[in-house]
């Protein structure tokens, strides 16, 4: 899928459907996270410049991703800190992060993901439950700020 304008945000949703239409395509259970996905519980935007998927994936399956994007021509790193993330560049599209999920909260993260449509797509994201705790273990300012912002907006959050 070649990118359509030179616009930071749209060229952000080519990356966002392009990466989805990989991992859906190697049957990948995956959902949005990050950034674009807080987008979707806050009141004011907040511009970003990749595209974060949290996957459901054994290591076979990262074998699978990886080779999946390359085939598409994304260049993929590996990069362990605290978790497995797969880091994908392409010289037409902004960065894509994966994140592979290894505990039990990433996986039923991942299982309580609801759907959103994206040009006509239909892509799991995180709840805003799951986002907050996300953003809080990634902890940054600018995670602090998206959930203060996703709180506002949300108001009361299932604490389940």
């Amino acid at each position: 899928m070649p990118a359509r304008d030179p616009s930071t945000s749209s060229r952000l949703v080519d990356a966002l459907l392009a990466a989805h239409e990989i991992l859906a395509a190697a049957n990948i259970r995956h959902a949005l996270l990050g950034g674009i996905a807080a987008n979707f519980y806050r009141r004011e935007p907040r511009a970003t410049r990749d595209v974060d998927f949290a996957v459901l994936a054994t290591p076979a399956d990262v074998v699978t991703i990886v080779d999946a994007f390359r085939r598409k021509g994304w260049s993929p790193e590996v990069r362990t800190n605290k978790t497995e993330v797969l880091r994908l560049a392409r010289k037409d599209y902004p960065r894509v992060d994966i994140l592979v999920s290894g505990t039990s909260f990433e996986e039923s993260a991942l299982a309580r993901a609801g759907k959103i449509v994206v040009e006509g797509a239909e892509i799991l994201v995180v709840t805003p439950e799951d986002l907050v705790v996300y953003k809080l273990i990634a902890g940054r300012a600018q995670d602090y700020e998206a959930v203060a912002a996703i709180i506002n907006t949300m108001g009361e959050l299932d604490a389940a």
